[in-house]
């Protein structure tokens, strides 16, 4: 009799464990999938879509070297909401508020591109900030989520989920960077 009395106390308890667990997993997906959306809105908007045309198509005829006061002003103003988008986003992913798998899955491709593009820039932003307190600060957020990116990329990120069932993708045979261009999305 004792026995059967542990043995339920023990299932109820993995019970009540593996219940609690899953709660907390829903409430954390039902606090992140409305900022992910917001994220993706914001990304897809034509604002964000022209900045990333700009970084894709005409960036590189710039010193980059020089930093941002090598463009007109209206580009400097896409470019750092750009990257203060991506450093924003980064931010998020960094501290755990969202997850890095839908960033990647959805838009790797444009910040691994974006960011490879961008950083001679940012790094010219960077020395010229060198009287700042922390001058490495500037989009550090934005380079780390290029790093995270680059661990779980984003043909990966979707393809080790349960509900994708595309066994390649167009991406895989082309320039990333053909995301910002074409789409934005990537």
């Amino acid at each position: 009799m004792e026995l059967s009395a542990v043995i339920i106390s023990v299932v109820a308890l993995a019970t009540s464990l593996l219940l609690g667990w899953r709660a907390l997993t829903l409430s954390r997906q039902s606090n992140t999938v409305p900022v992910l959306i917001d994220l993706f809105r914001e990304h897809r908007s034509d604002r964000l879509a022209d900045a990333r045309h700009f970084v894709h198509n005409e960036l590189s005829k710039y010193d980059l070297t020089k930093g941002l006061s090598e463009l007109p002003q209206e580009k400097q103003t896409l470019i750092r909401e750009l990257a203060w988008f991506y450093d924003n986003l980064g931010a998020l992913v960094t501290h755990g508020i969202v997850d890095v798998a839908p960033v990647s899955g959805y838009l790797g491709v444009s910040v691994l591109a974006v960011w490879e593009r961008m950083q001679p820039l940012i790094e010219a932003e960077r020395s010229k900030r060198q009287d700042s307190i922390d001058p490495q600060r500037w989009q550090i957020y934005f380079e780390n989520l290029y790093h995270l990116i680059q661990e779980l990329p984003p043909e990966r990120a979707r393809s080790t989920q349960r509900l994708w069932r595309l066994q390649h993708s167009d991406l895989q045979a082309g320039d990333p960077a053909n995301a910002i261009a074409n789409n934005g999305a990537g």
